[in-house]
């Protein structure tokens, strides 16, 4: 079986155009890529696929005069380049290497190949599921499959990608035609790690890498190497493995645009049911939040601002775990603290030092701390807030606007109080965000008095003026303890909380959401008087001093401090939301909906009549996600969202989205425009759809 290296590349590259001819340390490379990849014992021959624009000649003839045959085909259709290639090149096997990976290794070659050839599968690679660096990646398929793919695809866009009809990688949205696949995998899992080019910082991280390789280097030297300089990897850090595929999704926006499919999620969805109620952990993560068979309900894996759901469809996600990962996914310096302590171990039998430090730099940024404890959510610090107020003011009665948690004392409050006991329920009253003196009313009116006023200082809407200010001095007049919940707010508006964007130091505060950047940890913090009745109240969990999430979340808020985290959201925000509304008016929708709220947090607000309310909500659900975005009531944003090309992404798949929803109400049935069973929503609170 003649096995032949077919390298893919090609000059016109949109974010680093001339990319395969630049210097690396004295050599072109795709140079290094033809030595690299020549090195593996297991070739019988290497060619070069390009294309055949002018662009490309003068790679072409720099190959040739290396010695390296050439095929040059259409430029849009790499599928039908790589296959006339390998004709060319009397392929039985192929081995697909692109030639922005300049450290490629022969070694990883040489072991997916004599995969292959063990002969009970059509295709093998190590990117099925990745455990080594991208940079590595390395594909060996039949010439068999190659032929079949490239007679039966007509997809503009898988074409241009070669492997995922033969793969699968792209699941139900491409299904592999039944061809066979194996993967094969290192022992230790290091795909968060970039050893490719795709822009300035990727080549600036090759040639520092490469200046300090020997000439003769394995990846397990560059592993080394970047193990004992660290801040190599911060060069190139912020990239998305799916990028390339979303481009190419753009582009070809202007052509058919096939619907994503969702038949894997809507499959697993059906297990799930067996076995776990409602088939997920969280309401507003389950099916109901979303149009059931229009929309992805299981995603497989994260990656800056961006998600893949088990059927290969990729999105830009503005829910984030609903907040939780403010920098984006897989950020490596989280990601770098959380494994330096896995090697140090997880939950212990005596405190950390971690601890400390967390308690520490929280009482250093946010106003009212100067004591803090640690549970795993947000439910766990409000509760443990309460039950502290209780403790220190003698009384039992709350007074709460907002959402705080699902445990009794405050979701009894709300539709969904199934459970509660109703001498529970007697204990809480609300009062409105901005009304003041329906606060004042209930404060007066009780005559055994509120242990506890709280409420988010800032949610759907800011704080009008003097509202934080009246809720401060009314709590001072009636001696009771004015809890701020930060859970969402947290970080996001200001490194302070909105206590010190608004000028306002509550007694108490909760933090959660924003803290480890999605690993699960929530703070209370107060007043030194307030805070030492932890030691009298019981607040003790098992999980509260875990310490890979401590490690995470002292990482994230040095991260957050350094990038500047509040005001890249806010600036991004504003972006979105005039670019949004902007969009809604040119497809007539203006009078529907709107996205508001504070600049650091977007809100989808929806202003048709009550009875349209939940049609509109699931057409905009199902239009976002066939464009390629997972929203649902706001857009909540992280550091990884700060990109120009992020938002016009956004907004370029916002306005197609407004577009199709119009063209749905405009219809003789708009309810039949839905491909699947409408949202439900679990409960309003915020005066929004949770």
């Amino acid at each position: 079986m003649r096995t032949v290296a077919i390298i893919q590349a090609r000059m016109a590259s949109s974010r680093l155009p001339g990319k395969a001819l630049a210097d690396i340390a004295g050599r072109a490379m795709v140079d290094r890529v033809l030595d690299r990849t020549g090195a593996a014992g297991s070739l019988d021959a290497i060619w070069l696929a390009t294309s055949d624009q002018a662009t490309d000649d003068g790679l072409a003839a720099h190959v040739e005069a290396l010695g390296t045959p050439v095929f040059r085909g259409e430029e849009d259709d790499v599928l039908g380049r790589t296959a006339s290639a390998a004709r060319a090149a009397q392929a039985d096997a192929i081995v697909r290497v692109t030639a922005d990976c300049p450290m490629i290794d022969p070694s990883v070659i040489d072991r997916i190949v004599e995969r292959f050839h063990r002969g009970d599968v059509d295709f093998a690679s190590n990117t099925l599921t990745r455990t080594y660096p991208d940079g590595l990646d390395t594909e060996v398929f039949s010439r068999a499959a190659l032929d079949r793919a490239d007679a039966e695809v007509a997809d503009p866009l898988l074409r241009l990608h070669v492997t995922p009809w033969i793969s699968g990688v792209l699941g139900e949205r491409c299904p592999n035609g039944g061809f066979t696949t194996a993967n094969v995998c290192h022992g230790v899992d290091f795909s968060h790690l970039r050893w490719c080019v795709d822009d300035d910082d990727d080549l600036d991280f090759m040639r520092r890498a490469h200046a300090a390789l020997p000439a003769e280097f394995g990846w397990l030297d560059v592993l080394a190497l970047v193990t004992a300089a660290p801040a190599l990897l911060r060069i190139n850090r912020r990239h998305d493995m799916w990028e390339g595929v979303d481009r190419d999704r753009a582009r070809l926006a202007g052509a058919d645009r096939p619907q994503p499919c969702f038949q894997r999620s809507n499959m697993l969805l059906n297990r799930a049911l067996k076995t776990i109620p409602l088939g997920s952990q969280t309401f507003s993560k389950s099916h109901q939040t979303y149009v059931r068979g229009a929309a992805p309900l299981f995603v497989e894996r994260g990656h800056g601002c961006r998600v893949r759901d088990v059927d290969g469809n990729m999105f830009i996600d503005y829910v984030l775990g609903l907040l939780p990962v403010v920098l984006g996914y897989c950020d490596p310096d989280v990601d770098a603290a959380i494994q330096d302590q896995l090697e140090r171990g997880i939950t212990f039998s005596l405190p950390t030092e971690l601890e400390c430090d967390l308690a520490e730099r929280l009482v250093g940024q946010v106003p009212c701390a100067e004591m803090a404890r640690f549970g795993k959510n947000g439910s766990d610090a409000t509760s443990a807030a309460i039950r502290l107020a209780r403790a220190h003011t003698g009384r039992d009665r709350i007074a709460v606007c907002g959402y705080h948690g699902w445990h009794d004392w405050y979701i009894g409050t709300t539709s969904r109080d199934l459970g509660v006991p109703a001498a529970v329920k007697a204990l809480t009253a609300t009062f409105p965000y901005n009304d003041a003196d329906s606060l004042a009313q209930l404060l007066a009116t009780d005559s055994d008095g509120y242990a506890a006023v709280i409420l988010e200082p800032h949610g759907l809407l800011g704080p009008e003026p003097g509202f934080l200010e009246t809720v401060r001095a009314l709590t001072e007049r009636h001696g009771t303890v004015l809890i701020f919940d930060e859970i969402v707010s947290g970080f996001r508006i200001d490194p302070g909380g909105a206590q010190a964007a608004y000028g306002v130091t509550p007694d108490l505060a909760t933090f959660g959401k924003a803290l480890a950047n999605g690993m699960p940890i929530s703070a209370v913090v107060g007043r030194a008087a307030l805070m030492r009745r932890m030691e009298e109240i019981f607040f003790s969990t098992t999980f509260g001093g875990e310490a890979l999430s401590l490690a995470a979340a002292i990482a994230t808020l040095d991260k957050m401090a350094a990038s500047g985290l509040a005001a890249c959201l806010a600036r991004r925000g504003r972006g979105l939301i005039d670019g949004a509304n902007a969009a809604l008016a040119r497809n007539g929708l203006a009078g529907l909906a709107r996205f508001g709220g504070g600049s650091w947090w977007p809100i989808l607000e929806i202003t048709a009549p009550e009875a349209e309310r939940n049609l509109l909500v699931s057409l905009l659900r199902q239009e976002f996600a066939a464009n390629g975005l997972l929203i649902a009531a706001s857009l909540n944003l992280c550091l990884a969202h700060d990109d120009d090309k992020v938002e016009r992404e956004t907004l370029e798949a916002m306005d197609r989205s407004f577009t199709a929803v119009r063209d749905a109400l405009e219809s003789p049935d708009p309810a039949g425009r839905l491909r699947g069973a409408p949202v439900k929503a679990t409960f309003a609170v915020r005066g929004a759809q949770t």
